[in-house]
Order: C-alpha cells, then sequence, then structure tokens
C-alpha cells in the first residue's frame, strides 16, 4: 500500500492525540490506570505497519498515557505483530476527522477498525496465561495483600516467567475483576484456589483481568456522570470516532442504551480551580468513576 505524506500522517496523529486529552480534560479523570491489552495491541500492529514510533515514545514519555508506555517497553524489547498479512494501515472515511478521513488500523480488505484482540504478538505463549492469572487472583483475594503470599511470589518469580509477569502487573494496577467467583483457602505455600460455587480447582483462563477490556472501567462511568450531567455526549462521541478513544466509545454506547447512574443526586459537575469536576454534592474533591453507581450493576 501507498504510504501518505509523512508529514500529513504525523500532523493527523497529533491530533487524534489532543482530542484524546481534551476528553480527559473536560471530564478531569485521567486516571493512572493499567494498561488495555487490546489497546496496547492496537498500537504495536500501528508502528508495526509503519506509525509513528517517535511520536508514542514521546506520548508515553510526555503524558505517560499506560497504554503508549506498555507498547513501547514491547517494541523496545523486539515485540512485533505477526499476523500483520490480516491487517493493514489505512485511511478511513468519517466525518469527524480532518478532511473526512482518519488513519485507522484495518482488518485487510475492509473498512473495520480492529480492536486489538485480534493480533498474535512475537512474545505470546512466553509465558503461562493461566498461571499468571491464577497467581494475579491469588494476591486479589488476599486481604490487604499479606506479606506471607506476596513473599512466596518473590521467591518464585526468580524461576518463573508467569509469576514475575503477575507481579509486574500487579504492581503497575492489574486486578481480577470477577476474584467474587472464586474462593482461596490454605495457607500461601499450599494454597488452593477454587471456584465459589462448585469447588472445583480455579480455571486461570476463566480469570479476567482489568487489562483485558479495552477501556478503563472508571473513565467509562466518570464520563457517563459528565454527561448526564450536562457534559456534551456530542463532544465524547466526537472524540471516540475521531481518536478511536474506547473509553468515550464505551461511553456513548451505554449513554445511548439507556444506562442510568442510580446515585446521581448525589454528584455535581462544577468549577474548581478552573477545571470542570465531578464531585460529590458539597465537596470539591473530583470522585472516582469507581464511585458512580449504574442501573446495570448487580
Amino acid at each position: 500500500m501507498k504510504k501518505g505524506n509523512p508529514f500529513i500522517v504525523v500532523s493527523i496523529q497529533l491530533l487524534v492525540m489532543n482530542l484524546a486529552l481534551r476528553a480527559q480534560a473536560q471530564s478531569a479523570d485521567w486516571q493512572k490506570v493499567v494498561w488495555r491489552d487490546p489497546q496496547v495491541r492496537y498500537l504495536l500492529a500501528d508502528m508495526s505497519l509503519g506509525g509513528n514510533v517517535g511520536l508514542y515514545r514521546d506520548y508515553a514519555a510526555r503524558e505517560k498515557d499506560p497504554d503508549s508506555r506498555e507498547a513501547i517497553r514491547l517494541w523496545d524489547a523486539g515485540v512485533r505483530v505477526v499476523n500483520t498479512n490480516e491487517i493493514e494501515r489505512r485511511w478511513v472515511t468519517n466525518s469527524f476527522g480532518k478532511d473526512g478521513r482518519v488513519m485507522r488500523v484495518v482488518q485487510r480488505g475492509s473498512n473495520r477498525t480492529i480492536i486489538g484482540n485480534e493480533l498474535v504478538l512475537s512474545n505470546d505463549g512466553a509465558f503461562s496465561q493461566a498461571a499468571m492469572r491464577l497467581a494475579l487472583l491469588d494476591l486479589t483475594l488476599s486481604p490487604l495483600v499479606s506479606s506471607a503470599p506476596f513473599s512466596s511470589y518473590q521467591k518464585q518469580a526468580k524461576s518463573q516467567q508467569a509469576v514475575a509477569e503477575a507481579l509486574r502487573r500487579w504492581a503497575e494496577g492489574c486486578r481480577v475483576m470477577n476474584a467474587s467467583c472464586f474462593v482461596a483457602s490454605g495457607k500461601p505455600s499450599k494454597r488452593q484456589l477454587t471456584f465459589a460455587t462448585t469447588g472445583l480447582p480455579a480455571d486461570g483462563s476463566r480469570v479476567v483481568l482489568n487489562s483485558d477490556v479495552p477501556y478503563p472501567e472508571v473513565n467509562v462511568r466518570y464520563f457517563l456522570a459528565d454527561i448526564y450531567l450536562g457534559g456534551s455526549r456530542d463532544f465524547y462521541h466526537r472524540v471516540a470516532e475521531s481518536a478511536h478513544e474506547m473509553g468515550c466509545q464505551e461511553a456513548v454506547a451505554r449513554y445511548d442504551a439507556g444506562v442510568k447512574i442510580t446515585n446521581l443526586d448525589q454528584l455535581e459537575r462544577k468549577q474548581v480551580d478552573g477545571k470542570t469536576l465531578i464531585t460529590r454534592k458539597g465537596s470539591n474533591e473530583r470522585i472516582s468513576g469507581s464511585q458512580v453507581k449504574l442501573s446495570t450493576d448487580l
């Protein structure tokens, strides 16, 4: 495929990143969250297909964006997308983009923007995903992460790559989202992890991490609160379409689907020190998206 003018490509990418930052600024909830694996894979695909590595490197260093930081870490370690024959980097018609188009990584021969889960990386299989997820499950279930299991894993990490990866992810904020489905029992050296309902041994492939989804849940909830309290739904829609910002896209999708905020009466949107914040009524402290309760919550 013929490459576009590199100066035009860079300017479009800078515009995309600026729009994403504006979305974060409008809601003031640019959380320090763990990276999102689908998005990391998407960024690696973009770089593997000729995207500007220096741009992502600068964004990772300057904005501390977790997705870009993890993608650059992997890129510098030599990790590449294996199945590039199934995807391509191309201009796609989009009314929100400059000149009516945006640069996307799509499924080859189509205009469907990939999510990232479709991609295979050269380091996939370097360690057991199941073992890594079970270690994270144990750490998540251990009350306040008592020193005993953590110390045990630190020793194992010296010889077991899956455990070393679990500890690295834990330190970056990776947690198990469906931990309530499991039970941990026994001493750290003889830990038993089982399904809560059946008592059968826990299956690592059934452990869901907060890095598995293509968006940070706390941001989605905060964006929803912002929209319901007077923020612009169309603004988030525009950023989602032009900047491939999955958190904005999910917030708009839930809003359009009629998902409600059940504790909206406890929140307010106001200016604090020149910033638009969502706070609890009577407070000037910004809330976390985790404090926003939805009608879809169990």
